[in-house]
């Protein structure tokens, strides 16, 4: 079934924080629009550079991650195609 509602917030990734050694996956697809700062983001092995006004597709059930390489907060919009955040399960496969 289609979904109703869109699921959307904001993450902000601190200066600092360092690349995680794994991302995480979900079933939905998910679209990042990238607000401030500059970045990378891995998806499915593959690493794309990240700076404002850009938009990345992450297809279902892809393992990523994003991380700051700048000197500002990296802050990206995400969107979901689903009615509300509590549908979306996050797997992390560096806990398994």
């Amino acid at each position: 079934m289609p979904t109703k509602e869109m699921v959307v917030g904001i993450a902000e990734v601190p200066v600092g924080a360092g690349r995680p050694a794994r991302g995480h996956t979900h079933e939905p697809a998910e679209v990042y629009y990238i607000i401030s700062g500059t970045g990378e983001v891995v998806v499915d092995g593959e690493t794309y550079a990240l700076r404002v006004g850009d938009a990345v597709w992450i297809p279902p059930n892809a393992e990523h991650v994003a991380y700051n390489v700048g000197d500002e907060p990296l802050r990206l919009l995400y969107v979901f195609a689903k009615d509300k955040f509590s549908e979306i399960t996050y797997c992390f496969p560096s806990e398994t």
